[in-house]
Order: structure tokens, then sequence, then C-alpha cells
């Protein structure tokens, strides 16, 4: 930290005596007029390397003073411009742009490219939060807390809902809310048997699916300081029904903002959170699934983890569906390696290989994160649908916090991301909340 600091403090020094200097042919006044009708010139910026939110020093001709009338970006992220003198022009590197970057700089209709590249670095770290290994229930303070986490979510106001799924000595399993900022892990609803939750985007209620019935289902609505309530979807009449409700995951989607969840025998419904009528948008294999998301790049397209009993090849797979297409069905397809009894393998999502993946949520920036439960570690499938280990040592149990080398999980089974990308981990083999830092 305080090596940063004293880089920013000299970069700022730096700039300061730049602006004030003057070669003779240059006016006093620091800042240089900015002409439309001359050429824009990309000359060099420095550094050539960083992190998330580095500030980078742009140095070119005939650069907008105004910040509105300028765009940069890291290959196709853009970046925040913090000023610009017509010389000089500050900007902060996105997030997760990728390890070699492309600066460019969109000028009313031109858009140019600086030569050389700017060096991303990536730096990822995890600490506990929750839990101190032990699945009997104590709720209180974070640190002396004590639960089974199974499966996570995180709502729009960065609150952090775990569902239990093992039970403490007086028979419960529970609903909980985790609260960082007060240090406090807080019991909302006891002796219920829900699954995967799920946040919605704008209203911030939150729904778990629960098998009890064929359309049950919980909500936490926060204007009712999420009391849990149960409730019931509306089966369309003559429509086949599951023989039982054996649902594990729900997802809502941020286009029509119904909740979509699946059904072990393999139909994929919508439902309505007003009038709770259910709809069928289509049947899928059969097969425990434990994740679905929707991605904001690919709008409409509806992302499966499938569980290894999946059926007809797609055990162990990422799937995806289309559910704006008059015949979904027909867009189904398995978007991992073929291979069905599971394995560990990066790279581009076609070769890449799961060993009973669980939850998947994707973040703002269209990157989904994977508990890949049985390889105990957590994945990321990148916007470009290359997937990477993010953290974890494939095949190799363990409870330890730190970086890359450092990392281990146990059978992890729940993922969550706040808004500053944040990724909550629901450690159930090791009965804790864990949080990765993605830098």
């Amino acid at each position: 930290m305080k090596r940063k600091k004293i880089i920013l403090f000299c970069m700022i020094a730096v700039a300061g005596i730049c602006f004030s200097c003057n070669d003779g042919n240059e006016s006093e006044d620091p800042y240089y007029a900015y002409d439309p009708a001359k050429p824009t010139m990309l000359i060099s910026f420095y550094p050539d390397s960083g992190v998330y939110q580095e500030k980078v020093m742009l140095i070119g001709e005939n650069l907008p003073i105004n910040v509105e009338d300028v765009k940069v970006y890291f290959n196709h992220r853009p970046a925040a411009v913090i000023g610009s003198t017509g010389k000089r022009m500050y900007v902060q590197a996105p997030r997760l742009p990728g390890d070699t970057c492309v600066i460019s700089v969109v000028v009313g209709n031109d858009s140019l490219i600086y030569p050389d590249p700017f060096y991303y670095f990536t730096s990822v770290s995890v600490t506990t939060i929750a839990g101190n290994g032990t699945p009997d229930f104590r709720d209180g303070d974070l640190s002396n807390s004590q639960f089974a986490p199974r499966y996570i979510c995180v709502d729009k106001d960065d609150n952090v809902f775990v569902a239990t799924r093992n039970i403490d000595p007086d028979g419960h399993t529970h609903i909980c809310r985790i609260d960082e900022r007060n240090n406090e892990l807080i019991a909302i609803a006891m002796d219920v048997t829900v699954n995967v939750p799920a946040a919605d985007p704008e209203t911030g209620a939150i729904t778990l699916s629960t098998e009890t019935t064929i359309g049950s289902y919980y909500s936490l609505d926060p204007q009712e300081l999420w009391a849990p309530r149960i409730r019931e979807a509306r089966w369309p009449e003559g429509v086949p029904r599951p023989d039982n409700g054996w649902k594990h995951c729900m997802v809502v989607n941020p286009t029509d903002g119904y909740i979509y969840t699946r059904y072990y025998y393999g139909q994929v419904v919508k439902i309505n959170p007003q009038t709770f009528d259910l709809d069928i948008v289509t049947t899928t294999p059969q097969g425990d699934s434990y994740g679905m998301t929707f991605n904001p790049l690919y709008p409409g397209i509806l992302f499966i983890a499938m569980w290894s009993n999946g059926g007809e090849g797609y055990a162990n797979s990422i799937f995806s569906l289309d559910i704006n297409d008059p015949d979904p069905a027909s867009t189904i397809q398995r978007l991992t390696s073929p291979i069905s009894s599971g394995g560990h393998r990066d790279g581009e999502i076609s070769i890449a290989q799961f060993r009973n993946p669980s939850q998947i949520f994707c973040d703002n920036d269209g990157n989904m994160y994977v508990a890949d439960s049985d390889n105990h570690c957590i994945r990321r499938i990148t916007p470009e649908l290359m997937v990477e280990t993010v953290l974890g040592m494939p095949g190799t149990t363990g409870w330890k916090d730190g970086g890359r080398q450092e990392a281990l999980f146990r059978n992890p089974r729940g993922v969550g991301i706040a808004q500053d990308g944040s990724v909550y981990v629901a450690d159930n083999g090791n009965n804790r909340v864990r949080k990765l830092s993605i830098n």
C-alpha cells in the first residue's frame, strides 16, 4: 500500500512538473486548446503494466480537454477518464480486460490505437469470513459462528444469504444472512429445506427452491425485512407435472423479471413473481442441476451446470439454451468437453472439463464463476468462453487462505458475487464461507 501511494505521488508530481514546463514554443497555460478540425495523435503512455484501477497517463497531441468528448478502452472494456490537459490524459485501468491490452482512444468518429500493449496483472486471494469449521449451528459474531453453508447468493446491496443443508443438534436447517458490516451471522428461517438461492437484481427479493411440493419455493422480501414466505407456483392446467418437486436452483432473468428453475426430470420453467403463474420453457435431459445463470453479454441464453447424474451425455457439463427461441429445445447444447465422466481441464470451453459443477453465477462483466465441487476449486468462464481455474488445487482438499499458490477448498458448492466483483464461496466441506478478492 505504501509503495502504491509513493508511485501515485511521484506520478502526480511528475505530471505537475510537466504541465508547468515551458519549452519556449508552448503557452505557459498547462492546458492546450483542443481543435476538432485537427487530428488527434497518440505518442506514448506509462506505466506499461499494472492492475485494476491502475492510474495510466496517456500522452498525445490535440487530446480533448472535456473528458466527455473522449472514450478510452483497454481491449474492449471502457476505462474511466479522470482528466485531460490536451497533451496528457489520466485514465484508470478497468476490471479484468485481459492479460495483454490494446489501448484505444475514440474521439468523435476516429478511433486511434497505441502500438505498444499494456500488460495487465491479476491477483486473487481468499479469506475466511464466517464459520469455524464446525457444522453445528451457532449464529452471532462471524468469527465464532458455526454452520454448514451449502449455497449462497448476494443481493444488490451486498447482503450475503446462505442456505445450509446439514442438521444441527436441534434438528434444524437454516436460511442465514451474513452482515459483514456489523460482523454478524443472522438466522432468518429455521427448520426449512431449501436449495440454491437467487437474488432479484431489481427488487432485491431472494427466492429459494424447495422440494416439498411441485411448485413450492420460499421468498424473502427486503421490504418485509426478509421474513420468509412460502409460495406455490401455479402449474398450467392440462400440462403433465413432474413426479416430484425435485428442483435445486433458481435464477432471476434480469430481462423479463421471471424466476427460472429446473426440475430433476428436465423441465425448465419460468414463474411470474407477482402472480405465481408457471409456464414451461422447454424440457432438457434428466439429471440434477445446482446452478443456473444468465449472462448480460448473451441475453436470453440460460447457462446450466449439470451434476454427474446428467442423462444423455450431459453429466459433468455446462450447457445452455436460448429461452427466446421459438423452439428452445433445438438450442440446447453441451458447451464443455463431451467427456461425461468428469475431470479437470482449462482452456477453450469446448475442451474444458468439470467434476460435479455446482452453483454458477455471472458478474456484471460477463465472467461466470463455477463452484467445481469435486475438483475442490473455483473456476471462471470468461466472456470469450475460456475456462480458467481461479483458486484451489484440483484434486487436493484442505482449508487454507491465501493466493493462487496456497488456497485450498473442500467440496465448494456455492458462489455469489457482490457489486464490486468480490466472489463469496460456500465452502461446504470446510463449513465456512470464504471471500475471493480479485484485482
